[in-house]
């Protein structure tokens, strides 16, 4: 890629290294990150809302080429360059979160994750019938965790969102051992409910045994607040595991070792009580549903 970075950004560098699906290299003591992306990545959205964010956020910067084109054609394959701002060793906040959804918002969108979810059931259950055979571990799992999602599509769809609700800037993906580069990443940007991000960070706290989780939610809805309708749509994200679909896709997709997701389904037991107090910490503020299934196996 030395000569990929030369030809397309005029900079030459002495070493580009390649981890987890994207290339690196320093340059004038910058930090720079190649991603590969698809062919029918939106660019203008993405250019649109990195320009939007750069200057008052750490957003990293989408680098135009030589041709002053935001895509790089090479090898049979796009490219983007972004600059990294954001200190790559700092840890994920709440509070980081918390200002970037603040930043920006759009009332344009009509998200619906009960049928996003039902589509990825779908899609995971015609791979584990094709492959099922070689995953053990994800056959033994695989009907339990559809079910939790089956809950959540359900809890979800008795939400009533207004047609006035503010998306804000969320992300694709946020996993458990992320730092705040994650957020900053104008690649994984999105716009959508403001509870996606929450959810998720409320999951991975379990994961690290994140203890201070209760104080953070208290002092985030101290400054900001939360509807009952966000409530609502974490709790309903809570119950949606992505974080094994997440895995699971590592090891089909990607020919992970099956192993990385036994510590997940040997934790299930703990993260059902983790989910119940989360929710029965919410009950204390919000009148939300009770869940049956959870209320009956960890009530107080």
């Amino acid at each position: 890629m030395n000569n990929f970075v030369d030809y397309f950004y005029n900079m030459r560098v002495e070493k580009v290294l390649f981890h987890n699906k994207h290339y690196s290299f320093m340059y004038n003591e910058n930090l720079y990150r190649i991603y590969p992306v698809d062919n029918n990545i939106n660019i203008n959205t993405i250019v649109n809302i990195n320009k939007r964010l750069l200057g008052h956020t750490l957003v990293s910067e989408i680098i135009v080429n030589k041709n002053n084109n935001y895509v790089s054609f090479y090898n049979n394959q796009n490219y983007i360059l972004i600059r990294i701002y954001a200190n790559i060793n700092k840890k994920l906040t709440l509070e980081e979160i918390s200002f970037l959804a603040n930043s920006l918002y759009t009332e344009k969108l009509k998200n619906n994750w009960g049928m996003l979810w039902s589509k990825k059931i779908d899609y995971l259950e015609e791979l584990i019938n094709e492959n099922g055979k070689k995953y053990p571990i994800i056959v033994n799992s695989f009907n339990y965790f559809v079910g939790m999602a089956e809950n959540a599509i359900s809890y979800y769809n008795d939400i009533n969102i207004g047609d006035n609700y503010k998306y804000v800037i969320s992300h694709k993906n946020i996993r458990f051992n992320d730092t705040i580069e994650v957020l900053y990443n104008p690649l994984n940007i999105i716009f959508d409910y403001r509870a996606r991000d929450i959810a998720e960070y409320i999951k991975n706290a379990f994961f690290l045994n994140n203890s201070n989780i209760y104080n953070e939610l208290t002092e985030y809805m101290r400054i900001n607040g939360l509807s009952i309708t966000d409530v609502k749509l974490i709790v309903a994200r809570l119950m949606y595991p992505s974080f094994y679909f997440e895995m699971y896709e590592d090891i089909l997709i990607d020919n992970n070792d099956e192993k990385i997701i036994a510590p997940i389904v040997d934790k299930l037991p703990e993260y059902e009580k983790y989910l119940a107090s989360i929710i029965s910490f919410f009950r204390n503020y919000y009148d939300i549903p009770i869940i049956p299934w959870l209320n009956n196996n960890y009530s107080k």
